[in-house]
């Protein structure tokens, strides 16, 4: 499975679940809803919990990754994947930490407090923790603030940035009373502050662009969390992570957090052979069967925060008409998809309806275009073609479309699959092509060398914010449509400065009804997290929203 994510943008994944984008989707900052029947109740949080006095002290946990990072700055564009979110999560963390309803809450071991002392202008205080400490034991400090906020908020071009959301709305970042005290001062109302402050950068990466952008492409950012990069063996694909001697928070319970990049294929037998201690089934009937015969092992599913999705590259070619797209999207049997994806794991099989929200959240409305073959025939004949014995033709050329997956991933070769199915019986020839897990982003999705792409997002407890940068510019980053629609940019201004709940959802609901009239993802379906972990590992697996507390992962006393 490959993915993405960061910060307040979506976090991009391969798999049937998804990638950070640090990117799109679920979630208000309010929490999910409390309908029990919403996603036939799942748990936000299914993992076993444990007090710290309850885990053994010592041990390690092994994880697999689908690959290490290409770049371990996970601020810039190509460190914007799930893969390496997951591994710089334990060695890095903010004044701002997500609780198990999705709600923002203060991480002491970062700040004392982080309060929004004023609306006019808006400014938000935070008292930094003065133990707190880089790697080197450089103390974390207001100079800190300062650089990532001018790193990331558009003013200099030279940093290659994952979004410029929020921060750009930053007027100043200025000292209080002592360099561990952080004021900032927004240029203009920005509803999801909260979430630029789950991670910073050190002055020293922040203040000059060659090393936000090469410095960290073979070495881990200075560490600021619980541990910290021992060793990278690059060619064995494996990076293990030591305690880090300069925490000064409660010590680990885990002696060493290992990350081995593993093939989604090699993952289920890793598994079954001890090699890992966890097991991400996603979407994946097979894995999910290995899982029940493997020993000890228990299996974890709750709410996600990932969608999977087709994306479409609209800016030439024939997906540049809208009634095209909206043709493939009527075409494509997407309950089909959820069924195959989700029953075979025990979970429930629903469609996504949202460009913006997870269904059970505050403000998911399903606008989606429903399945429905002859209507796609009907935008087709809108677009100009007329069916020619099979095929659908225009201008002497028949429709043919393609869609680029990356090797060696079942489940979004799987999904590739139904897509060409689907859109052939309907008279459009699709080719799968075929191209290096490894580069699939760096070389194909970000440049936009593709036509269609079937990958997974996966977003954040910020999602009216997070989700802006996946359509919104035609030149942001993570918009790889290479389209947008005009009204865009001003449904989203009037969102991010909205600080009435409501008032933001009904904003919400306008922009996801643009969304569907112009068509530039074809929203697919939510995916559950679905783990299963080895026998007594605890405070680690399947969650939504929660952020992981690694001083106390580790496996329960016996």
């Amino acid at each position: 499975m490959i993915r993405k994510a960061k910060g307040l943008s979506a976090l991009a994944l391969l798999g049937a679940a998804a990638l950070a984008i640090a990117g799109c989707a679920p979630g208000n900052t309010a929490a999910p809803s409390a309908n029990p029947e919403d996603q036939n109740s799942l748990p936000s949080t299914a993992w076993q919990r444990a007090d710290a006095a309850d885990v053994q002290d010592g041990g390690s946990l092994t994880l697999a990754v689908d690959s290490l990072p290409v770049n371990w700055n996970n601020f810039h564009i190509d460190g914007n994947e799930a893969n390496t979110n997951d591994i710089v999560a334990a060695m890095q963390g903010g004044p701002i930490k997500i609780d198990e309803s999705g709600k923002p809450v203060v991480d002491e071991n970062y700040a004392s407090s982080v309060e929004l002392t004023n609306e006019s202008p808006q400014t938000v205080e935070i008292k930094l923790n003065p133990d707190a400490k880089w790697e080197d034991g450089t103390p974390i400090t207001v100079a800190d603030y300062q650089a990532t906020w001018k790193a990331n908020n558009g003013t200099n071009p030279d940093y290659v940035v994952i979004s410029t959301t929020g921060w750009d709305q930053i007027a100043s970042v200025e000292q209080g009373e002592n360099e561990f005290d952080v004021v900032i001062t927004f240029s203009s109302v920005y509803a999801d502050w909260q979430g630029l402050l789950s991670q910073i950068l050190p002055a020293s990466v922040g203040n000059d662009p060659t090393t936000f952008n090469t410095a960290y492409l073979t070495k881990a950012l200075p560490s600021s969390g619980p541990f910290k990069l021992a060793s990278l063996d690059s060619t064995a694909g494996i990076a293990t992570l030591d305690r880090n001697p300069n925490w000064w928070g409660a010590t680990p319970k885990l002696e060493t957090v290992v990350f081995r990049a593993v093939s989604q294929d090699q993952q289920g037998t890793s598994f079954s052979n001890g090699e890992i201690d966890a097991l991400n089934i996603s979407a994946n009937a097979d894995l999910y069967q290995t899982a029940q015969n493997v020993a000890g092992a228990q299996i974890q599913a709750s709410n996600g925060l990932t969608w999977t999705h087709i994306t479409m590259r609209a800016s030439d070619g024939p997906l540049a008409d809208v009634n095209v797209r909206k043709a493939v999207a009527s075409i494509v049997n997407r309950e089909q998809i959820a069924n195959t994806a989700n029953s075979p794991v025990g979970v429930p099989a629903i469609t996504q309806g949202s460009y913006v929200f997870m269904p059970g959240q505050d403000g998911y409305t399903d606008e989606a275009l429903p399945y429905d073959v002859d209507a796609g025939a009907q935008y087709l004949e809108d677009a100009g073609y007329t069916k020619d014995g099979d095929s659908w033709v225009k201008d002497g050329t028949p429709l043919t479309l393609t869609v680029t997956v990356p090797a060696d991933t079942a489940t979004n070769v799987q999904r590739a699959e139904q897509i060409q199915a689907d859109l052939g019986e309907a008279g459009i020839p699709v080719e799968l092509t075929a191209v290096p897990v490894g580069g699939y982003f760096s070389e194909y999705v970000i440049p936009g060398d593709f036509q269609m792409v079937t990958f997974s997002w996966r977003g954040t407890a910020y999602p009216i914010s997070s989700s802006e940068s996946l359509f919104s510019p035609v030149d942001s980053a993570q918009n790889y449509t290479g389209i947008t629609d005009d009204r865009l940019a001003g449904l989203w201004e009037e969102a991010n400065t909205e600080l009435d709940p409501e008032a933001r959802l009904q904003t919400a609901e306008e922009i996801d009804k643009v969304l569907w009239e112009y068509v530039p993802i074809i929203p697919i379906a939510p995916l559950p997290e679905v783990y299963a972990v080895s026998e007594g590992l605890v405070n680690w697996g399947a969650r939504q929203f929660e952020t992981i507390d690694w001083t106390i992962v580790g496996f329960a006393n016996a």
